[in-house]
């Protein structure tokens, strides 16, 4: 069983996800919830494997409180309803979020990528990456982007990056100094980061030929 806590502000959302769980993932135990952000110090004590965190909240956001812990021996899925403040800072980190309200498949789908993982904890890097690419974006700037692979996580700014090509549900990165890197991310996963950075697609790939699809930067 994948032992969860919710922390949420508004207790209906705290319900409705409960809810959702207990019907359509029956492999996660909420075992405890909460509606005060601040009573998030108590994962300190009682780590969970998964934490469903709110981040608009009064008092401390939901970024706040992750800083105020330190370390994060667990793994966490945002939860918003809003498709703004952060989210591009979770994306590049390569974090789960899931938008309010919470559809069935994309929690099915959250669920079962925390159960695919090697690892259940946000390293220190990339809890510090998104909490430099949080400051990124309220000033207006482009963060770093986390480049996962089996051994490793990497982290580079949208520069670095000269193309992306599709591997199947994997993608290949190509960096300016010459190395390659495959993702376990697809390729519209990267097309949906790095469009606004002056990305392009440049075409699809004939039937039977093995050119895969690319993006590569514009000029």
């Amino acid at each position: 069983m994948i032992k969860a806590v919710i922390i949420d502000d508004e207790r209906h959302s705290v319900e409705t996800l409960k809810l959702k769980l207990d019907k359509h993932c029956p492999d996660v135990e909420v075992a405890a919830s909460f509606t005060d952000s601040e009573q998030g110090t108590h994962l300190r004590e009682n780590p969970p494997d998964l934490l469903f965190l709110d981040i608009e909240m009064p008092r401390l956001n939901g970024f706040e409180l992750l800083e105020s812990l330190g370390e994060v021996p667990f793994d966490v899925i945002f939860t918003t309803a809003y498709d703004e403040f952060g989210i591009r800072a979770i994306k590049f980190s390569a974090l789960d979020y899931l938008l309010k309200p919470i559809q069935v498949d994309e929690l099915k789908a959250a669920v079962e990528r925390h159960s695919r993982k090697s690892r259940h904890n946000l390293s220190n890097s990339q809890l510090e990456v998104l909490f430099s690419n949080i400051k990124e974006e309220q000033r207006g700037r482009p963060g770093k982007i986390a480049l996962a692979t089996k051994e490793s996580i990497e982290f580079v700014f949208p520069e670095e990056i000269v193309a992306c090509s599709s591997d199947s549900n994997y993608t290949m990165i190509y960096l300016k100094d010459g190395r390659k890197k495959l993702i376990s991310r697809t390729l519209k996963d990267f097309e949906e980061l790095l469009t606004e950075f002056g990305f392009y697609r440049t075409h699809h790939s004939p039937p039977g030929q093995p050119q895969p699809r690319a993006r590569v930067r514009a000029g």
